[in-house]
């Protein structure tokens, strides 16, 4: 053993680092996978925040080659294990981040475009709903006009004319009026009213033509011509004369008897009409007549001279029905 003069040689602290080949290692040698794990890692952080979707994945992918190439560096005993260390760290926390930057996108917290798609719902068959019913409303019935409505509506409305006198005279009808009822009376041997147009010839057959006096209703507009002015009075005593509006007439009962002329208004269905007249010679008329509107020539029901004892059938109203006979007769609707 070897000492000088001082002494043995004191222990040197430092201990040498030998390379493979047992030679130190050269000054200034680096670690390049530790350095380019640092880069990649870096660069993994990087992708790994873009604001793209996918960015997140290349993230993962670059933080996994830096890890690995940190970790190989860590191994190489003959390089210096600082940047290796380093780059495996970056590495390692880029890859953490990066998975949890892809678990924000995949959940749809983050851009929501990697969001598992919510499916749609599939819509029903619908079931078509039953049609509601809408209740049909029931009809307002209009009123069924009266046989005096229809009576009005058919030959005019107007204020009764009433007038008496003696010997023979001329009395207006009223404007407009174009059928109604004349009641008239008279005590002397002879009594006719004829109608007359605006020339003043007369409008039809006389109205009443009695060879002594007479009291009974006769209807103008039925059964002669509605063109009618004025009314002509033929009488030799005094007389009695009205004019009414055709809906004036009353309506035939079920049962009605008289001994001269008479007027009714008749609204019914059809039926049978029963009649007698007891006329005993060719010089007592007895006829009935239905008429349903203006018109020449009434429906003549029964036509005769003389008694009559029958039954004839009676259409349904609404109508007007007139009676001319001179002596007792008598009507049954049945």
């Amino acid at each position: 053993m070897m000492s000088n003069a001082s002494g043995a040689n004191p222990p040197d602290d430092r201990t040498a680092v030998i390379g493979p080949d047992g030679s130190p290692p050269e000054q200034g040698q680096r670690n390049g996978l530790g350095i380019a794990s640092l880069v990649v890692g870096i660069v993994a952080a990087v992708f790994a925040v873009l604001p793209i979707d996918w960015a997140w994945i290349a993230g993962v992918v670059l933080a996994v080659i830096g890890l690995v190439l940190g970790i190989v560096g860590l191994t190489r005993a003959d390089r210096p294990k600082g940047v290796a260390t380093a780059g495996t760290v970056v590495s390692a926390a880029a890859l953490v981040l990066a998975v949890i930057v892809g678990i924000l996108y995949g959940t749809g917290v983050l851009g929501g475009g990697r969001a598992a798609p919510i499916a749609s719902p599939t819509p029903s068959a619908s079931v078509p709903a039953s049609p509601t019913e809408t209740p049909t409303p029931t009809p307002t019935e209009t009123p069924t006009a009266t046989v005096q409505e229809w009576a009005d509506e058919t030959w005019g409305t107007f204020s009764a004319v009433d007038q008496d006198g003696s010997g023979d005279a001329v009395i207006a009808i009223p404007a407009g009026a174009t059928g109604g009822i004349v009641t008239a009376t008279s005590d002397g041997d002879g009594f006719t009213l004829t109608l007359l147009d605006t020339s003043n010839s007369p409008s039809g057959a006389p109205l009443v033509d009695a060879a002594d006096d007479y009291d009974g209703v006769t209807a103008w507009g039925v059964s002669d011509a509605t063109s009618a002015t004025s009314l002509q009075i033929t009488a030799s005593g005094s007389w009695t004369v009205r004019i009414d509006p055709m809906s004036e007439a009353p309506e035939l009962p079920n049962a009605a008897n008289g001994d001269g002329d008479v007027v009714y208004l008749y609204g019914g269905d059809a039926a049978t009409l029963d009649a007698t007249h007891s006329g005993d010679d060719a010089e007592d008329p007895f006829v009935v007549a239905q008429q349903a509107a203006q018109a020449f020539g009434g429906a003549r029901l029964i036509d005769v001279t003389g008694p009559y004892d029958g039954s004839v059938p009676l259409a349904a109203g609404p109508s007007v029905l007139t009676v001319q006979a001179d002596e007792d007769w008598t009507l049954s609707v049945g």
